[in-house]
């Protein structure tokens, strides 16, 4: 999977620290840490999930974070807390709103899957139907486009054309075959057609996936996205 799911954590505990990211190392996420909790809030620019874990060593850290998340932190941010068994009270009763949590004690069966529970509760994992490249994701049930979370609108026969060659990635259509698929028709000279949707893609879609949109010269075209790989939900 390659969905980059942008985390920032917080842990006062520089050994766990690694296990949550060994637990999370799945190319799903790109994980920053913060251990200073005055400049929480400093690196929540495009986070997604937070997840918060305190051994208890200073209360303190918890109610400035909590400060920072009560002025700066969007409702659709998704959190989870870490809990020591013993020290569960301190994030329990911290009055901060956490969408779930997980004992310490047993992240290593269940914080992946508690995650990913909380990201698709709160729409942020990509919906059923998605092509998915990096930070490009294709809904084929809203026809909709994103990349980098940001939207682009394409019509329906750019929608259409893009998404049989993500289907197909590596995989070269001729220009002909493009146009027996997507247009349902062929005639001299509609290889135009397909040129121009083709060149209108790659200026709507952003670098390095307007790149990734092939041309095979004197053939066609296909989707190749190297090292970047895909996933289809």
């Amino acid at each position: 999977m390659v969905y980059s799911i942008k985390t920032l954590l917080f842990s006062d505990d520089r050994a766990l620290e690694g296990v949550i990211k060994n637990i999370l190392n799945t190319g799903n996420f790109n994980i920053g840490v913060q251990d200073n909790p005055e400049k929480f809030a400093a690196g929540l620019k495009g986070v997604k999930l937070i997840i918060l874990q305190f051994t208890g060593k200073n209360t303190a850290d918890i109610t400035a974070i909590k400060n920072e998340l009560k002025s700066k932190v969007k409702t659709d941010i998704a959190k989870i807390a870490l809990l020591d068994f013993n020290r569960a009270d301190l994030l329990f009763e911290s009055g901060i709103k956490f969408d779930d949590f997980c004992f310490v004690s047993n992240i290593e069966k269940e914080l992946a899957m508690r995650v990913k529970a909380v990201l698709i509760r709160k729409g942020i994992y990509p919906p059923e139907n998605a092509i998915v490249v990096g930070g490009l994701v294709l809904n084929t049930d809203k026809y909709e486009l994103t990349v980098n979370d940001a939207p682009i609108e394409l019509t329906f026969k750019e929608f259409e054309l893009l998404k049989l060659l993500l289907q197909n990635q590596d995989r070269v259509f001729t220009r002909k075959k493009l146009l027996s698929l997507i247009w349902e028709y062929d005639f001299y000279g509609g290889s135009r057609t397909v040129d121009v949707h083709i060149r209108r893609l790659r200026s709507k879609i952003p670098p390095p996936y307007s790149l990734m949109l092939k041309t095979v010269r004197n053939v066609g075209y296909m989707f190749s996205p190297g090292n970047y790989g895909s996933d289809k939900f």
